[in-house]
């Protein structure tokens, strides 16, 4: 059982971290066709960002789409954990 509830924690993380790496990535000028480590990030954080793009669209140009994936995703990796302990 604590090793299921340590692979969630690990996932959410992971998760939580790529969507930390985009938003760096985000602010510098970087050509995301011709770097693989971009496009990898991009690639595993955009079908999750675009869900919450959908519900909430950038204001004035601001995305919070990433603060709100995180949030989410900390609160399903705990609903998870949750349900798993009792």
């Amino acid at each position: 059982m604590a090793d299921v509830i340590y692979g969630i924690t690990i996932i959410v993380r992971f998760f939580q971290i790529l969507i930390f790496i985009r938003i760096i990535l985000s602010w510098l000028p970087i050509d995301t066709r011709n770097n693989d480590f971009v496009e990898y990030v991009y690639s595993i954080t955009e079908p999750i960002l675009k869900i919450f793009r959908s519900i909430l669209p950038p204001i004035a140009g601001l995305d919070l789409s990433p603060i709100i994936a995180c949030f989410a995703i900390d609160l399903i990796g705990n609903a998870l954990i949750r349900l798993l302990i009792i």
